[in-house]
């Protein structure tokens, strides 16, 4: 099986796939550990307030702070304490949902904290592409193709003779080499300049952390928010992730 890694979302995508988020798959994942039943990712506010009309709870953030009427942030620090038993959760993640446009029902959200997991699930899938999460702008995010990278790696590792790494999934692994810390390329990531200057350094470890769970969260639906319908200036989309 010859490993494909994008360093932004290139579609068309036939089948499912790997999709490296560090930051915002690290809130998902401790979203679905605190008992979130689901979890829905927004571009917009006001995209994300639609989709938690129902009594989702909104979580995110702009320029540091939650938008007017969410419920939480973004710390994963503070998500770690909380409880959200049996709730719908609606995360306000814009590049997370960009990249999510490109996406096939029935992908997996990967990350640092559930490589492991991530990497059982491919072999046990036959899935052959991993594609890293874009940051602001649709551009390439350093933290987000480090892991992608790492993440390749361990595949590559664990399908052993019978597996090979096309070009994009070798420059990854190439940059991978120079940080032996998982850490250190999320200090030197844009977000993780944003989190280290407003003093949330303990989010960067906890995101850093490797294999510390098995949670596995999938793509299960993606609603279309129509224009008309909602007042908006164009139709958005809402995904949904559940535990698989």
């Amino acid at each position: 099986m010859t490993i494909r890694l994008d360093l932004v979302p290139n579609p068309p995508y036939t089948q499912p796939l790997l999709l490296v988020d560090v930051f915002f798959g690290s809130a998902v994942g401790l979203l679905f550990a605190a008992g979130a039943k689901e979890v829905w990712v927004a571009k917009s506010v006001r995209a994300a307030r639609i989709l938690a009309e129902d009594g989702g709870v909104l979580l995110g953030e702009e320029e540091g702070l939650p938008p007017e009427g969410f419920h939480n942030g973004l710390s994963l620090q503070a998500l770690s304490k909380q409880r959200f038993e049996g709730q719908k959760c609606v995360l306000l993640a814009k590049p997370l949902a960009e990249s999510l446009e490109a996406v096939p029902p029935q992908s997996v959200l990967a990350y640092f904290r559930n490589a492991r997991g991530a990497v059982g699930y491919a072999v046990e899938k036959q899935i052959d592409t991993v594609v890293a999460a874009t940051q602001a702008r649709l551009e390439p995010s350093l933290a987000n193709t480090v892991a992608a990278g790492f993440i390749a790696r361990r595949l590559h590792q664990a399908l052993g003779q019978w597996g090979s790494l096309q070009e994009g999934a070798r420059l990854a692994t190439a940059l991978l080499k120079s940080f032996p810390d998982p850490q250190e390329s999320l200090v030197q990531s844009d977000f993780g300049k944003q989190l280290y200057r407003t003093g949330r350094s303990e989010d960067l470890a906890l995101a850093s952390l490797v294999s510390v769970e098995d949670i596995l969260p999938q793509l299960t639906q993606v609603r279309i928010l129509e224009a008309q319908k909602y007042g908006l200036t164009k139709d958005r989309y809402g995904f949904c992730f559940e535990v698989r």
